[in-house]
C-alpha cells in the first residue's frame, strides 16, 4: 500500500537514523506526556476531594432543612411549637423527617468554660435522616435525658471519656435572666426564674471526619434541649429531612416549598453553595495553571520541527522544485506535530491513569525517599488519597493537549511552505 507523500515524509522525518534530531524528537514527545499526566492526576484528585466532601456533608447534614420564619417582634428565629403537621407534610412528599432544636451553648468542666453548639435530636427518627449513628465510634446512639454524644476531637481537647460529666449553660436563658439597669449596670430581672445548667453524661463519641463538627457539636435529646433553651416540650427550632436521591431532589424540594410557603426551605446544595463554588474555582484554576506545562511542551515541539526544517532545507527545495505544492509541504510538518501530539497525549493519559490507580503506593514510596509524609492522614481524616477519574475531564485534557501540539506545528509548517526552491537548493548542509 502506497502512503501519501506528505504522510510518508512526516513518518520518515520522525524517525531519523541515530541523529541529533531523533534525540530532540523523543524529548519533544516527553513534554506532552508529563504535562498531560500531571493534568490527569491533579484533576482526578481534585474530583476525588470534591466527591469525598459531598459524601461527608451528606453524612453530617440532612438533605433539606425547614426553618420557621423570622420573628420581627423578638428579633429571634421562629419556633415550630407543634412540628407534627409539618412532619406529616414532608412524609407525604416522599421524604423522611426529624425535628431539631439547635443553638450555641457554654459548657463547663470544673473551672474550664468553652463555647460549643448543641443539637437536640430524636434518636429514632434522626438515624433515618443523617449519618450520625453510622459515625459513632464508641458508646451508644440512643441518647436520653441527661446524656450526650460528642465528637472525637472535642473528647481529645477536653479529655472527656465515656461516663464523664459536664455542665451545659444556655446563653439564651442567661440573657433572659439579666438586664441592663438605668445606671448602665447589669442586674437580675425581677420576674426571672431560677436558672440551673443542664448536667449531662457522655454516652457516645462520634467521628464525622470534619474538624468543625467533631470539635464543637454536642448531641442531646430533643426534650432536654427544649428545657435548656426554655422551650415547650415537643417544639422545634427546625425540621430536617432526607430524600431518596439527594442529587435529584428539586421536585420534592419544590413540593415542600409550595406546601410550606410560610417556612424557609434550604437544600444541602444551597447551604454549602459557597464551599462547592470554591472547590470548582480551585479545580478550574489548577487546570488553567497546569495547562501552561503543555503549552511550554508545545514550544519544544515547535523548536524540534524548526530544527527538522533547517536540517531538511535542501530536500524541501527539491520537493518544491519538482512541483510539490506549498500546502503539501506545510502538511508534512503539521502531520509530524500531530503524530507527536497523539503519542504524547496517549502515553501521558495512560501514565496519569496508572499513577492515579497506584496513587497511595506512589505517595508511600515518595514519603520513604524524601522522609516527608505526602498525605497526612491525621490532617485530612482520610485513610487514602481520594481520586475520581471523570471521563469528561480526561477527554477535555486529551483534546486540548492535542490541539496545542497541532498549533505548535503551524509555525514551522508555514516557514517550510514559504521557502523559495532556489534559495533552499543553494543552502549548505
Amino acid at each position: 500500500m502506497h502512503l501519501p507523500a506528505d504522510l510518508l515524509l512526516a513518518s520518515r522525518y520522525l524517525r531519523p537514523k541515530r541523529t541529533f534530531i531523533s534525540v530532540i524528537t523523543l524529548l519533544s514527545i516527553l513534554g506532552p506526556i508529563l504535562g498531560v499526566a500531571l493534568l490527569v492526576i491533579v484533576t482526578s484528585v481534585m474530583s476525588g476531594f470534591d466527591r469525598d466532601i459531598r459524601t461527608r456533608i451528606l453524612d453530617m447534614q440532612a438533605h433539606i432543612e425547614i426553618q420557621p420564619s423570622f420573628e420581627l417582634a423578638t428579633g429571634r428565629p421562629g419556633i415550630f411549637e407543634d412540628p407534627a403537621p409539618l412532619l406529616e407534610t414532608i412524609h407525604k412528599a416522599g421524604a423522611k423527617a426529624s425535628p431539631l432544636i439547635s443553638g450555641p451553648v457554654l459548657i463547663q468542666i470544673r473551672e474550664q468554660v468553652d463555647t460549643k453548639f448543641v443539637k437536640g435530636i430524636v434518636p429514632d427518627t434522626e438515624r433515618q435522616v443523617t449519618g450520625l449513628a453510622r459515625s459513632l465510634k464508641k458508646g451508644r446512639f440512643e441518647v436520653g435525658e441527661g446524656e450526650a454524644i460528642i465528637g472525637q476531637e472535642m473528647a481529645l481537647q477536653l479529655n472527656l471519656r465515656l461516663g464523664d460529666q459536664f455542665l451545659i449553660h444556655s446563653p439564651r436563658r442567661l440573657t433572659e435572666s439579666i438586664s441592663w439597669g438605668q445606671d448602665g449596670q447589669l442586674q437580675v430581672r425581677e420576674n426571672s426564674s431560677v436558672y440551673l445548667p443542664e448536667e449531662v453524661t457522655v454516652i457516645g463519641i462520634s467521628d464525622m471526619g470534619v474538624y468543625e463538627y467533631d470539635s464543637s457539636m454536642i448531641f442531646i435529646h430533643l426534650d432536654q434541649a427544649a428545657d435548656l433553651f426554655g422551650l415547650e416540650w415537643g417544639s422545634a427550632t427546625s425540621v430536617h429531612a432526607a430524600v431518596p436521591d439527594p442529587f435529584d431532589m428539586s421536585e420534592i424540594a419544590d413540593e415542600v416549598r409550595a406546601k410550606l410557603s410560610h417556612c424557609r426551605v434550604v437544600t444541602w446544595q444551597q447551604a454549602n453553595r459557597k464551599l462547592f463554588e470554591a472547590l470548582r474555582v480551585e479545580k478550574n484554576l489548577m487546570f488553567f495553571l497546569l495547562t501552561f506545562i503543555v503549552i511550554v511542551a508545545a514550544f519544544g515541539i515547535s523548536g524540534t520541527l524548526i530544527t527538522v526544517v533547517v536540517q531538511k532545507t535542501r530536500e524541501i527545495g527539491i520537493l518544491k522544485a519538482v512541483g510539490m505544492p506549498s500546502l503539501v509541504v506545510a502538511r508534512i510538518f503539521v502531520l509530524q506535530g500531530t503524530v507527536i501530539g497523539v503519542l504524547g497525549t496517549t502515553l501521558g493519559t495512560g501514565l496519569g491513569l496508572l499513577i492515579v490507580h497506584c496513587r497511595n503506593q506512589v505517595a508511600a514510596l515518595l514519603a520513604r525517599i524524601m522522609n516527608v509524609e505526602i498525605f497526612p492522614k491525621e490532617l485530612y481524616h482520610l485513610s487514602q488519597i481520594p481520586a475520581q477519574v471523570t471521563p469528561s475531564d480526561v477527554t477535555t485534557i486529551a483534546v486540548l493537549a492535542l490541539l496545542i501540539c497541532i498549533a505548535a506545528s503551524l509555525v514551522p509548517a508555514l516557514y517550510a511552505s514559504c521557502l523559495s526552491p532556489a534559495a533552499a537548493l543553494q543552502e549548505e548542509n
